[in-house]
C-alpha cells in the first residue's frame, strides 16, 4: 500500500511539474504595472514597462525565477515569475470587428460586435473547435480562436 501512494504522488507531482515547465506556454501579466528586462536579473536594464493587467503573454524561456515573455507585438524580454498569473486570457486582433457569438456556431445570434484590442478571459477551449468560450465585462459567449491571440490552435481549457 505504501509503494503504491509512493507511486501515485511520484506519478502526478511530476507531471503537474512537467505541465508547469513545457514551453512555449501561454500566461497573462498579474499587475498593472511590470517591467519588462533585457536579461533574467535585476541587474538587466528595464526595456519597456507593461501597464495593462490580465495582458496575455507567452512565455517562450526561463531562467531560474525568470520567464522570457514575448507580447502580440512580438516585444520579448524577461520578467520575474511572481508578475505572471496562471489565469488564461486572450486579446481579441486588432484591426477588424469580432462578433460575439451566443453559441458555438457562426449561425448563432450575435449578441455582441468587439472593436480593437480586448482583453477576454478565456473559460473554455476545446483542441476540436473553431470556437472558445469567453467573457469580458459582464458579457458571455463564444468568439473564433482565429480571432484570439494567447491560445493555441490544439490547446483545451476548461
Amino acid at each position: 500500500m505504501t509503494r503504491l501512494l509512493f507511486f501515485i504522488f511520484f506519478v502526478f507531482s511530476h507531471t503537474s511539474l512537467y505541465a508547469q515547465t513545457s514551453l512555449p506556454r501561454f500566461a497573462s501579466l498579474h499587475s498593472s504595472e511590470i517591467n519588462l528586462r533585457t536579461g533574467p536579473g535585476e541587474r538587466f536594464p528595464i526595456e519597456w514597462v507593461y501597464h495593462r493587467v490580465s495582458l496575455p503573454v507567452e512565455i517562450i524561456d526561463e531562467f531560474e525565477h525568470w520567464r522570457k515573455i514575448r507580447d502580440v507585438d512580438n516585444t520579448t524580454g524577461w520578467v520575474h515569475k511572481k508578475m505572471l498569473s496562471g489565469k488564461r486570457t486572450a486579446l481579441t486582433l486588432k484591426g477588424r470587428q469580432h462578433t460575439l457569438y451566443k453559441k458555438e456556431s457562426i449561425s448563432s445570434k450575435p449578441i455582441a460586435y468587439i472593436n480593437g484590442q480586448i482583453i477576454v478571459s478565456l473559460e473554455e477551449c476545446s483542441p476540436e473547435s473553431d470556437f472558445c468560450k469567453v467573457s469580458f465585462q459582464k458579457i458571455r459567449g463564444y468568439l473564433m480562436k482565429k480571432d484570439l491571440w494567447g491560445i493555441y490552435k490544439q490547446e483545451a481549457i476548461n
